[in-house]
């Protein structure tokens, strides 16, 4: 069992305490997934069980009549073999999550901080968090000068004839706060992404164990979204904590050297608290960019049932709107249309296959203009054979016909 190193008072306060919370984050994860992962722990005796209730449905589906296709197969033969991987194969597991949550931060930062030239970049982050945590307790001690009469106004401050300078907040109160919120923010921001990624981390053959049934699916995307979120959230804290010292340690060193001078710095308290507490916003800020950006993610993968994809055979009849589903119906607009240009090819069909009125000649029997006895009761077609084939006469016309 791996032994994390106690706590101290002092100036090694905050380093002590930073590595302690480093060091149970990865013994959480370690030991923790090793005791769930032991055969005789009671998780692996209910993995085991959910193991067989997955096979013993699967057998079911087939006994029913269901028979499963290849990619219902493949994929039932792969989640088992995942869920055992990730919850009985510790070195499996270490490979590909483990080491990747617990060391990957550190060397993302190290990429991004030495580009930028940040302090901590090359693994020093917690002894250069220390070293400015003991200077502001420096600069504590030796105050603003405002009380010390011995102590000199810089230049170009306090003229004849202008009024002392004032500050909103008292100086001993400023610089406690300021402390206060530069420990708070910093160790919050380690247990946060520490802690939690060694807990999500032991935490593996229980939501292994529930990627095997589609209702707690679920569960396991939102543990995968959580392990994104610590990977994320750890390199941006190191990341900002960085940008933090890179501002935070210059400015010390400036303001101490002019305390050591017996120079007064009446706007420090006031400064400090600013850079401590703009920064520890700033870090909760991206906590909360990171977390909406890992629940964000989608694991589904574009996977849909194989209906849902595959191609209707061009032998299947078409289902009747009635027998459709709510998803398979067209929208009510487009059907009526549909239904409507339908009606109409099947009357054009309809006039086009009836008889029609038959000449004497053409029909071998009958008078013109007169249909045959099975046509009797039949539609004629409209169209060209209604129109007149012989010329109008007026009755003037005819009785001049016969005069003539």
């Amino acid at each position: 069992m791996t032994t994390c190193p106690a706590l101290s008072t002092g100036d090694a306060f905050l380093s002590a305490l930073l590595r302690h919370i480093d060091c149970q984050g990865q013994t959480i994860g370690a030991a923790g997934y090793q005791a769930l992962a032991d055969p005789g722990s009671p998780l692996a005796l209910a993995l085991t069980a959910l193991l067989t209730i997955f096979v013993a449905l699967f057998g079911l589906r087939m006994m029913l009549g269901e028979a499963p296709t290849l990619r219902d197969g493949v994929m039932a033969v792969a989640k088992i073999g995942v869920v055992l991987v990730i919850a009985t194969s510790w070195p499996a597991y270490r490979t590909v999550a483990y080491d990747l949550i617990v060391e990957g931060p550190a060397q993302l930062s190290a990429i991004l901080g030495g580009s930028a030239d940040l302090p901590g970049a090359e693994g020093d982050l917690i002894g250069r968090l220390q070293a400015a945590d003991v200077s502001i307790s420096r600069l504590i001690n030796r105050g603003t000068g405002r009380n010390d009469v011995t102590a000199l106004s810089p230049p170009g401050r306090n003229a004849p004839g202008e009024p002392p300078e004032r500050t909103p907040i008292a100086d001993d109160p400023a610089f406690g706060t300021a402390r206060v919120v530069f420990l708070s923010s910093t160790v919050a921001a380690f247990v946060v992404v520490r802690l939690t990624a060694g807990i999500l981390l032991a935490l593996a053959p229980l939501f292994a164990g529930l990627l095997l049934f589609g209702l707690t699916r679920g569960l396991v995307a939102g543990w995968a979204r959580a392990l994104v979120f610590a990977l994320l959230a750890s390199t941006a804290a190191t990341l900002l904590l960085g940008v933090e010292l890179a501002l935070l340690e210059p400015w010390l060193a400036q303001v101490i050297s002019l305390r050591e001078s017996k120079m007064v710095t009446a706007a420090a308290p006031v400064e400090l608290l600013i850079l401590c507490l703009g920064f520890a916003l700033a870090l909760a800020g991206s906590f909360a960019v990171i977390l909406r950006l890992a629940f964000a993610v989608d694991f589904s993968f574009g996977w849909r049932p194989a209906a849902a994809i595959a191609p209707l055979p061009a032998s299947e009849p078409i289902l009747a709107s009635s027998q459709r589903t709510e998803a398979d119906r067209p929208a009510p607009r487009a059907r009526a249309v549909a239904e409507a240009l339908f009606a109409s090819q099947r009357r054009e069909q309809a006039y086009q296959a009836q008889p029609t009125y038959r000449s004497a000649e053409a029909a071998g029997s009958g008078r013109a203009g007169v249909p045959t006895a099975p046509d009797a009761f039949t539609i004629p077609a409209l169209g060209q054979t209604l129109r007149r084939t012989k010329p109008r006469k007026s009755l003037g016309a005819a009785l001049r016909d016969r005069r003539s």
